[in-house]
């Protein structure tokens, strides 16, 4: 058997080929292409195993190896402390370490699992969110406040900023209106799209019974989190906090930024929905923002939502309630839900 360490690049890669033995039989440094993989691993003893760290662009490479027979792991950047805790980092050390470390059958695992149009959807939301408080900030410079409800009505609220701003500050409005529309356009594209690909799962119907999750969202969790029997908790993916259970000596703190960035942005967003329209979660979330402020009190409600659907996964159970008590939409969701900058 042969292992072989990728060092993946834009533009370059170096590949490092061990035997069984540990020693090394090949190595190169290449340009990032189809061909200088084929020309590289030809003629090495197989079964071939290979390894590359979970950069941006190892799409590609999976898709070739899976076609040509390679067994490729996907490597977890961050957790490989070989390479990242190593005094001497050059790319040959690090592809010669990888391969020694797949030998040894030590590489921390990452998931190989792609989610393109649910993570392209979370992006357009963010965006989304942005010019919409560049909207509403254009607008509270002449003292007018734009509402939640006329956010969902592009066409009323432009003709209605017509006749509350001067013609400099409605043009750049009607510039952000005309953004807003098309972006959510493109948004219910990419939700179309993943209703028709996405397979439905109970696991994901679950989900829905959750307050701020819906069926699109539910679907963007469930390709977030992979296997959820493999994982300890969700503090591990979601990064606010250091555990989930109660009793920790980390409750209610805000934790670090590792861990997910599409996962934590998915439960902040159903963290917004869930306390604007179910009064038991407004309730909870009004009481941790008088003690500890708006961004705290909604990662706490993210971090409740969190637990909820970590208990349902694990233990294959239905919806429990917010924090044991059985909660009930307070009016009818609209959704997309827009983001208030006041919120």
């Amino acid at each position: 058997m042969t292992y072989v360490g990728i060092d993946l690049h834009t533009t370059n890669m170096v590949n490092v080929a061990i035997n069984s033995n540990g020693e090394v039989i090949r190595e190169a440094k290449l340009l990032t292409s189809t061909r200088s993989l084929e020309d590289f691993l030809g003629g090495l003893e197989v079964p071939i195993r290979a390894v590359v760290e979970c950069t941006s662009n190892w799409y590609w490479l999976s898709d070739w190896c899976r076609a040509n027979g390679v067994d490729l792991t996907l490597a977890h950047a961050k957790m490989v402390k070989a390479i990242s805790y190593a005094k001497v980092k050059t790319d040959k050390v690090g592809a010669k370490t990888l391969a020694e470390l797949l030998q040894a059958d030590l590489i921390p695992e990452a998931y190989q699992i792609k989610r393109e149009l649910t993570r392209g959807r979370l992006r357009m939301i963010q965006w989304r969110e942005k010019l919409q408080s560049a909207l509403w900030g254009q607008a509270i410079k002449y003292n007018v406040q734009i509402t939640d409800s006329q956010c969902r009505q592009l066409d009323k609220l432009q003709t209605w900023l017509q006749s509350k701003l001067p013609p400099a500050a409605n043009r750049q409005a009607e510039l952000l209106i005309a953004q807003l529309s098309q972006l959510q356009g493109h948004i219910h594209r990419i939700e179309e799209e993943i209703e028709k690909q996405v397979p439905f799962e109970a696991a994901a119907e679950r989900l829905m019974d959750v307050p701020g999750l819906e069926k699109v969202r539910a679907w963007t969790i469930m390709a977030e989190i992979g296997d959820i029997q493999v994982r300890d908790s969700l503090s591990a993916i979601v990064g606010w906090y250091q555990e989930l259970r109660s009793g920790g000596s980390h409750r209610h703190k805000s934790g670090n930024k590792d861990g997910n960035k599409y996962l934590r942005a998915a439960f902040g967003q159903a963290a917004v929905s869930a306390y604007t329209h179910y009064k038991g979660v407004k309730k909870f979330y009004r009481k941790i923002k008088r003690r500890s402020g708006r961004p705290i009190a909604r990662a706490v409600v993210g971090k409740e939502l969190a637990k909820g659907v970590w208990h349902m996964l694990t233990k294959n159970q239905g919806y429990k309630g917010f924090k044991g008590q059985p909660v009930r939409a307070a009016s009818g969701t609209c959704w997309p839900q827009p983001i208030n900058p006041n919120a």
